[in-house]
């Protein structure tokens, strides 16, 4: 059963409820098993808007990652997520960041994910879950952390893998 993990992010309406509904979409996909804290970051790119939270869960899953897919985009649009202009605001974002040690490269779906290591606001929550975590064809997390340090991340507070925030 591979370690999937899922980025969470969102800046509009209340991400706080929106990640906690999303949470609930995957629990039947599998069983989490790590759940980063809640993390806060300015937009990377985009038009301006407000500031992003952000965080991480692995899940153990048996589902195929279509169907895995699937289910994230329906969360997205049950928040009433609306696919607009790229790197733009949203109300719930959840990416497939990694898939056990496989690498996949479809249209709809590139793992690890293309932007992950140039990310504090992925990296540093994927550390808190995993800081041992090497991230196939790319390198070891704490080296990744170490080239970009100086990319602003706010550990705001802890969310529990029940779906809490606390």
């Amino acid at each position: 059963m591979p370690k999937v993990y899922i980025g969470f992010g969102g800046n509009l309406g209340n991400p706080l409820g929106c990640f906690a509904q999303g949470l609930e979409w995957l629990q039947g996909a599998g069983r989490v098993t790590g759940c980063s804290g809640i993390y806060r970051t300015a937009p990377q790119g985009g038009p301006s808007q407000p500031d992003y939270l952000n965080a991480v869960l692995c899940l153990d899953t048996l589902w195929d990652w279509q169907r895995l897919l699937g289910q994230m985009q329906a969360a997205e649009a049950a928040c009433g997520r609306e696919r607009g202009e790229r790197f733009g605001p949203r109300t719930l974002d959840l990416d497939i960041l990694l898939w056990g040690e496989e690498r996949i490269d479809e249209p709809q779906l590139q793992v690890p994910h293309p932007r992950l290591a140039q990310r504090r606001f992925v990296l540093e929550p994927l550390a808190e879950i995993d800081p041992q975590l090497t991230i196939p064809g790319v390198g070891h997390i704490q080296g990744l952390l170490a080239a970009v340090a100086n990319q602003p991340v706010t550990r705001l507070m802890n969310w529990t893998c029940g779906g809490s925030i606390r």
